[in-house]
């Protein structure tokens, strides 16, 4: 059995750059991010919306979702549910904090305040999409590359 002498820095070089070509590729096209968007504008702003229209939005929104879901997998051979990696989870858990509070704005123009309040959750509820996912994304990269120092 040989013996390749390495320093440690050497070494410790080698195992990062390991890691990193192992780390899945995170480039992916705007459109997802504005699709993504859009569902979960959807998903917020039909609970706010006048009978039928919010029963018809929410299964079309959930389709949406699993489409992306296979467009993904298909795309790049793997998924990675938002809850399972222990630092992005945290992100994951912010941004259903995020959309629970635009929920309840979206079910409070329904109910209470002006008709359009909807509009404004799901447009909210876009942008925060597209930012928690881009940040879940850097987050979740990071916590992969980490050599455990």
């Amino acid at each position: 059995m040989s013996h390749d002498p390495q320093s440690p820095q050497d070494a410790l070089a080698s195992i990062r750059a390991a890691r990193s070509s192992i780390a899945p590729s995170m480039d992916y096209p705007i459109g997802y991010d504005l699709a993504y968007g859009a569902v979960c504008g959807l998903l917020v702003a039909g609970q706010g919306m006048p009978q039928p229209w919010s029963l018809i939005v929410l299964p079309i929104a959930l389709g949406g979702l699993a489409a992306m879901v296979m467009w993904w997998r298909r795309k790049f051979g793997w998924w990675v549910s938002g809850y399972s990696p222990k630092r992005a989870r945290w992100v994951a858990f912010g941004l259903l904090a995020v959309f629970l509070g635009l929920i309840g704005l979206s079910l409070y123009g329904r109910f209470a305040g002006p008709w359009w309040l909807f509009m404004v959750s799901g447009a909210l509820g876009f942008v925060a999409a597209i930012v928690g996912s881009r940040v879940w994304m850097a987050v979740w990269r990071r916590e992969l590359a980490e050599t455990g120092e």
